[in-house]
C-alpha cells in the first residue's frame, strides 16, 4: 500500500517537467508586459515587453518590442532589443533591431541585423536579470505598470 519512492519515478517526474507543451503566442494575440517560462515558448504574436525563457521560435508573423534571453533561439521574425542566448539561429525573414549576446551564433542569407554583435563564453548565470536596469531599480511591478501603461497611451 505504501511504497518508497524510488530514484526511476522522480527521475521521470523532473523529467516530464522539461517535456512539458509549448507556451504559444498566436498570431491573432498581443501581449503587454513580461513573460517569464523554464519552459519553450513558440511566438507568432506580438509582444510589447521582455521575454526570458528556456528556449523559444519567433515565427515570421511573431515580433517582440523587448529584450528576448534564452538558452535556445530560432528566430524567423523581428526582434528589438537586447537578445541573449546560448544559441542563436538567425534565418532568412529574421529581422533584429538591437545587440545580440550569444556563445554559438548562426546567420543565414536574408538575415537582417541592424545592431551590434558580442560574443561571450560564459553568457548565463542563474541571477540574470530580466532587464539589465532591474538590479538599479527601485519602481515597484504597479509603477512599473503604470509607466507602461502611460506610454501606450500616449
Amino acid at each position: 500500500m505504501f511504497r518508497k519512492k524510488d530514484k526511476k519515478s522522480t527521475d521521470k517526474a523532473g523529467a516530464s517537467h522539461k517535456n512539458a507543451a509549448p507556451s504559444v503566442i498566436s498570431e491573432d494575440m498581443h501581449v503587454l508586459g513580461n513573460i517569464i517560462s523554464d519552459g519553450f515558448i513558440d511566438i507568432d504574436g506580438h509582444i510589447d515587453g521582455n521575454v526570458k525563457c528556456g528556449a523559444a521560435i519567433i515565427r515570421e508573423n511573431g515580433s517582440i518590442l523587448g529584450d528576448l534571453i534564452a538558452d535556445s533561439l530560432q528566430i524567423y521574425g523581428r526582434v528589438e532589443g537586447l537578445v541573449k542566448g546560448r544559441s542563436v539561429n538567425l534565418h532568412p525573414t529574421a529581422r533584429v533591431v538591437g545587440t545580440i549576446m550569444y556563445e554559438n551564433l548562426s546567420i543565414e542569407d536574408g538575415a537582417i541585423v541592424d545592431g551590434k554583435f558580442k560574443r561571450t563564453n560564459k553568457l548565463f548565470n542563474d541571477d540574470t536579470p530580466l532587464d539589465e536596469n532591474e538590479e538599479n531599480s527601485s519602481e515597484s511591478p504597479r509603477e512599473d505598470l503604470m509607466k507602461n501603461l502611460r506610454l501606450i497611451s500616449d
